[in-house]
């Protein structure tokens, strides 16, 4: 890979910045009467591309603060709350798993998006679901005109230390274990989670950022990890234990693809995006050098500006590695 730089641009360090983002509101119901929050953010011209942002494990759409500011109006937007995530429900039959985020975001572009050109993007547990869509929405293909999978993977993360070596694959097999066997498990670990905030919070800034970012991205990171139920942790962490959504990516191959990785994300490192970008004939990969799981927050510059690189293509491309190192930010200058 050859190493490119690009300016490290922060919006996260002004407060008023990070103010929830309103679109327009739908309500998703599936067919087992889950009820799924989207906004939609409608283009400012006709025959705009929808592009669909799904957000990662224990997130919500508001992860995708930066590259919604940048791209609204200028494309469709379609932002889904997965299942038990942000502000949509989650639904009565069984345990939460990638098949049936995959089935739920299917039936939001029946909902929301039911003709046009469609641009699927998905960072970790909804670059998962956007796989699976693949195989189990074959119909929907044709009209995917490009696909980006930021921090993700298509296998098993069990092998993953997340950042804790020699610790981390047992104390992963130990909350595996202990969620399995725990009756009713949503109700005593909630009550006993906001006590626990404040380490919650120093939990969350290990795992997803690499580097010093502004309070207000920790802040909004761990809000949208403590908004999301115990209960849906701890199924989509069983179900990750034994993913493999290699064979679905062959229904995406043959569209621009871009594949995003962090050098430094302790959820989903860069090993597992390169074997996915390497399934895809033809993808760009970058891998962003000083980064952590959550990417799109942390260097939203680089993020943003791949995603219109993208949308620009209108067909594929030879295959291309990049490693792009952002540039670190300027100490404001005090006014005296």
């Amino acid at each position: 890979m050859r190493p490119v730089l690009s300016p490290r641009r922060h919006p996260g360090a002004r407060r008023e910045e990070l103010q929830r983002l309103v679109g327009d509101p739908v309500e998703v119901e599936t067919d087992d009467g889950a009820r799924l929050h989207v906004e939609v953010d409608p283009a400012d011209r006709d025959g705009a591309p929808t592009v669909v942002l799904a957000h990662g494990y224990a997130l919500s759409s508001d992860c995708w603060h930066f590259q919604r500011l940048a791209l609204r109006g200028r494309y469709r937007l379609v932002l889904p709350d997965l299942r038990g995530h942000g502000r949509s429900t989650r639904g009565p039959a069984g345990p939460v798993a990638v098949a049936r985020l995959a089935d739920d975001l299917g039936q939001v572009l029946d909902a929301v998006a039911p003709t046009g050109p469609l641009v699927l993007v998905g960072h970790c547990l909804g670059g998962m679901a956007v796989m699976e869509l693949a195989a189990r929405r074959p119909d929907l293909l044709p009209r995917v005109e490009g696909v980006a999978l930021v921090a993700t993977g298509a296998r098993a993360l069990t092998a993953v230390d997340h950042g804790l070596p020699v610790l981390g694959h047992h104390l992963v097999r130990r909350a595996e274990l202990a969620l399995e066997r725990a009756p009713g498990r949503g109700e005593a670990p909630e009550r006993g989670r906001r006590p626990g905030a404040d380490l919650e919070q120093r939990l969350v800034r290990h795992w997803s950022f690499a580097g010093p970012v502004a309070p207000e991205l920790v802040r909004l990171a761990a809000r949208m990890v403590a908004e999301t139920p115990v209960d849906v942790v701890a199924d989509l962490l069983l179900a990750l234990g034994g993913l493999d959504e290699r064979a679905a990516l062959s229904g995406l191959a043959g569209r621009p693809a871009l594949v995003v990785t962090a050098e430094r994300d302790l959820m989903t490192p860069p090993a597992h995006g390169r074997e996915v970008a390497e399934a895809l004939p033809g993808a760009e990969h970058v891998l962003v050098r000083g980064a952590g799981h959550l990417v799109m927050l942390e260097h939203p510059a680089v993020l943003t500006a791949r995603l219109e690189r993208l949308l620009a293509r209108s067909g594929p491309a030879a295959a291309r590695h990049e490693v792009v190192v952002p540039l670190a930010r300027r100490p404001r200058r005090r006014s005296r």
